[in-house]
């Protein structure tokens, strides 16, 4: 028996053929592995964010509140509060890599305080507050493990008189809406785990207060700079 040779036109068109199967049979391959990596933890979590975590992240903060105290005047009652810890809870959004929101929830917390005029001063008890922000922020460093950003917003300070002595500071306004400059930066320290450090000006936070049976009225400049460090999780 004699073999007989297939025609050319036909062994390309064999060739081409499986050649076409094997590229088929790469891209689903190809295809059946991104999957799986999509599929995984790791990779929806690195997803668009350069290794950091998902698009939500939850802060707890330790923060010590620096008030601004202006000098005694001889014409007029200024208020001169004291420093002081207190803890919050932050939760922010990123819209983006680089653009987050974040709404901050401060403890209620009291700090001493006392009223000067010239050569003398008053105690005028504690002065309860509670100073919640909203900023937007601008994230830097998209992929690095340190991501510095700035942020600017609002915040929304509940204030209150606690135990004050008598005929000293008899009531004090009992919110204020003031705007807040920011500053800080995440570092990843695992996965979703971040350290965070944090410095807010929180602007126009001069409640209008009063002494004893409301003759006396004035200004207190408190006017904070809060810093803060803490841990969260991202997701």
């Amino acid at each position: 028996m004699r073999l007989t040779a297939a025609p050319r036109a036909s062994r390309r068109t064999d060739a081409a053929a499986a050649v076409r199967r094997r590229s088929g049979s790469a891209v689903r391959l190809l295809g059946a592995v991104l999957a799986a990596s999509l599929a995984s933890p790791g990779a929806r979590a690195d997803d668009g964010f350069g290794g950091w975590n998902g698009s939500l992240q939850l802060l707890l903060r330790g923060v010590y509140l620096d008030p601004q105290n202006h000098g005694a005047s001889a014409s007029q009652p200024q208020l001169h509060l004291a420093g002081g810890f207190y803890g919050e809870l932050a939760a922010a959004w990123f819209m983006t890599p680089a653009l987050s929101m974040e709404l901050s929830l401060a403890q209620v917390s009291s700090f001493g305080s006392k009223i000067e005029q010239g050569q003398q001063a008053l105690n005028s008890g504690a002065l309860r507050l509670m100073a919640n922000t909203w900023t937007l922020q601008y994230n830097f460093a998209e992929a690095a493990a340190l991501r510095p950003y700035v942020g600017t917003g609002l915040h929304y300070t509940t204030l209150s008189v606690s135990a004050a002595p008598v005929n000293t500071a008899s009531a004090v306004d009992a919110s204020e809406l003031g705007w807040v400059l920011q500053a800080g930066a995440d570092l990843r320290i695992g996965s979703g785990w971040i350290v965070n450090g944090d410095l807010r000006y929180l602007g126009h936070l001069e409640p209008r207060m009063s002494l004893g049976d409301d003759s006396v009225r004035f200004t207190g400049y408190i006017d904070p700079l809060l810093i803060s460090l803490g841990v969260g999780f991202r997701w």
